[in-house]
């Protein structure tokens, strides 16, 4: 008998998904879509590490911040207001 390993193309996407040279409000978008279509299950701590380490410029601030962050909502809002702080 064969084994067949199925990879889920939308977890790939996600475990590679990198800022780059994405706004970050796309970046975001992405990164909500590619967690909800490959029902990634893990402590949310984990899904907000991901999510910030793969930022691009945001990610020093992020870390060093003084942000208590306990859902990837709060670090959606967290990253999109030092974009705009970033910005001015």
């Amino acid at each position: 008998m064969t084994s067949q390993h199925y990879r889920d193309p939308h977890l790939d996407r996600l475990h590679n998904l990198r800022q780059s040279q994405l706004f970050v409000q796309d970046y975001i978008a992405i990164f909500k879509d590619l967690t909800h279509r490959s029902d990634v299950r893990e402590h949310p701590l984990g899904t907000i590490t991901r999510f910030v380490l793969s930022l691009r410029q945001i990610k020093r601030a992020m870390i060093t911040g003084p942000y208590d962050l306990d859902t990837i909502e709060e670090a959606f809002d967290v990253t999109l207001r030092l974009d705009l702080t970033s910005k001015r």
